[in-house]
C-alpha cells in the first residue's frame, strides 16, 4: 500500500497528518492551489478542492476526519473516544472559522463586526475556546495523539497567520501550544520553516 499526502506545508490540517503519519511511509507531494496547474491537480482528485488528500494506491481520501478513521482502522492505531471525537469536531469547527477569517482578510474583504454572520462566527469562536480550554484543564489532551497534534496544529496556525491573539487563546491553551512546541513532531512541520 502506497500514501501519497497531497497539501502544503502552512495547512494546519495537512500537518496534523504530517505528524500523525510520522511512523507510516507516505510521500508528501506539495500543491498550492493558488497556483493554476496546481489547483488543476487538486481538482483532478478533489472535486471539494480541500487538503489535505490522501491518495491511498492513487485512489484520493478527501477529509480529514475520513482520513483518520482509515488509518486508525489499517494501521492499529488507537479509535477516539466520544470525547475525543467531541474535541477534535471542536477544532475542526474552530479551524474552519479560522481558515475562512483568514481567506476573507487576504481577499480583502471587510470584516464587519456588527454583521449577523460575523457576530455568530465571534461567538462560536469565543465558545469553542472555552470549551476547549476546559478540555485541556481537564486533561483531556495530555497524550500526543492526534487529538492533541490537531489543537496544536490549529492554535499554533492561528498565532502564526494571526487570526487568533494570545489574549484570545488564554493562559491554559497558550501553555497547551507552549509544551507541544517542544514535541520533535512539531518542530519539524513548523510552517515558519516553509
Amino acid at each position: 500500500m502506497t500514501y501519497r499526502l497531497l497539501g502544503s506545508l502552512t495547512s494546519p490540517y495537512v500537518r496534523r497528518f504530517r505528524m500523525y503519519m510520522a511512523d507510516i511511509p507516505y510521500e508528501l507531494e506539495i500543491v498550492n492551489y493558488l497556483e493554476t496547474d496546481q489547483d488543476a491537480r487538486l481538482s483532478s482528485v478533489n472535486p471539494i478542492k480541500r487538503i489535505p488528500v490522501l491518495l491511498i494506491d492513487g485512489k484520493p481520501l478527501w477529509e480529514s476526519r475520513m482520513i483518520v478513521q482509515y488509518l486508525q482502522r489499517t494501521h492499529d492505531k488507537q479509535p477516539f473516544t466520544m470525547d475525543e471525537e467531541n474535541i477534535v469536531s471542536a477544532i475542526d469547527a474552530l479551524q474552519d472559522l479560522l481558515i475562512q477569517s483568514f481567506l476573507l482578510q487576504r481577499s480583502g474583504h471587510p470584516i464587519d463586526r456588527q454583521n449577523g454572520f460575523f457576530v455568530r462566527t465571534a461567538d462560536r469562536q469565543r465558545l469553542i475556546l472555552s470549551y476547549l480550554e476546559q478540555q485541556v484543564s481537564a486533561g483531556l489532551l495530555t497524550r500526543w495523539d492526534y487529538p492533541a497534534m490537531a489543537l496544536y496544529a490549529t492554535l499554533d496556525w492561528s498565532l502564526f497567520r494571526s487570526q487568533l491573539t494570545p489574549t484570545q487563546l488564554g493562559p491554559v491553551l497558550l501553555q497547551f501550544v507552549k509544551e507541544s512546541a517542544s514535541q520533535r513532531l512539531a518542530a519539524e512541520t513548523d510552517p515558519r520553516l516553509a
